[in-house]
């Protein structure tokens, strides 16, 4: 046997067992690659569910004052009629 068949002899050995030392971390790696993949169309599916399908399920939304007062529908629109404007200010207990 010659001294190179030695070092080859020795790579496979030593390949052998770095690949037992490590066939659980690769094993757990294809398994989280294996539920990503199934995973990923799903959440795909459910995001597109939202966009597309869920506005039309859900009901119309009543404008708010801004159409009532004549000014154009803004969330910065504030309602002032439902507030009561007393003259005199009653005394606060101390």
């Amino acid at each position: 046997m010659q001294w190179g068949s030695f070092g080859f002899v020795a790579g496979i050995v030593l390949g052998v067992l770095l690949g037992w030392f490590f066939a659980g971390f690769i094993g757990a790696f294809v398994r989280v690659a294996v539920v990503a993949m199934a995973l990923i169309p799903l959440i795909l599916l459910f995001i597109a569910w939202r966009k597309f399908i869920s506005p039309i399920l859900r009901p119309r939304v009543e404008q708010g004052y801004g159409d009532q007062l004549g000014v154009p529908h803004d969330i910065s629109v504030i309602e002032t009629r439902a507030v009561v404007h007393s003259g005199t200010r009653e005394t606060l207990p101390r």
